[in-house]
């Protein structure tokens, strides 16, 4: 058996948080799973919220985020799929991404090439920092709703107690429904939103 290690740690926290929800990772099933005794674990972690901050550093390691020299429309196209592709992979543990901040060399990494592109193409660096944040939201909620589809846990509104003749609209939609439709349209109004703002 491999020695006990942060990696080996926040690798078995993923997969126990892919399976079973990231509330069921604790020191002490992580360690069972290890077969390890819970103290030896701090060794490694200083505590399950370390836990949370490792696994979020090891998607965004994962996730390889645009960073280097981009422009910024392809930048914001590539880092909402890079989230929206993580969070498909492991859709238990993308909780950890709204439980602590998106920090480390890899995200600054992708962060810095976006600010850089931003102020290239004529914002201000308030407002590119604002575009990397605009960004930064629309790519997590795609991706907790793709990690919610990916468990089987996304919710469906329920038209049943809505008479017809009063929301035809929201009846009319009953079948049309198509979450890539939707999260495509995010994307594209986001990137619109921000060539108006570049442009002005």
């Amino acid at each position: 058996m491999p020695p006990l290690s942060r990696d080996r740690i926040i690798d078995t926290a993923i997969e126990m948080a892919d399976r079973d929800g990231l509330d069921a990772v604790t020191l002490r099933r992580i360690a069972k799973e290890l077969g390890a005794h819970v103290t030896s674990l701090y060794n490694h972690v200083a505590d399950r919220g370390a836990v949370t901050t490792g696994i979020v550093d090891e998607l965004i390691t994962r996730a390889e985020l645009p960073a280097g020299e981009v422009e910024w429309e392809p930048w914001v196209r590539a880092f909402v799929a890079a989230i929206g592709q993580i969070a498909e992979e492991h859709p238990g543990a993308f909780a950890a991404l709204q439980r602590r901040p998106v920090e480390g060399p890899q995200a600054m990494a992708s962060f810095e090439a976006a600010l850089a592109a931003f102020e290239r193409a004529g914002l201000g660096s308030d407002d590119a920092y604002s575009a990397v944040k605009a960004t930064t939201y629309v790519a997590l909620s795609i991706g907790v709703e793709r990690a919610l589809s990916r468990r089987g846990e996304g919710g469906e509104t329920s038209l049943d107690r809505l008479p017809a003749e009063t929301f035809p609209h929201v009846h009319a939609l009953r079948d049309q429904l198509d979450p890539e439709v939707t999260w495509a349209f995010a994307v594209e109004t986001l990137t619109g939103g921000l060539r108006t703002q570049i442009s002005d």
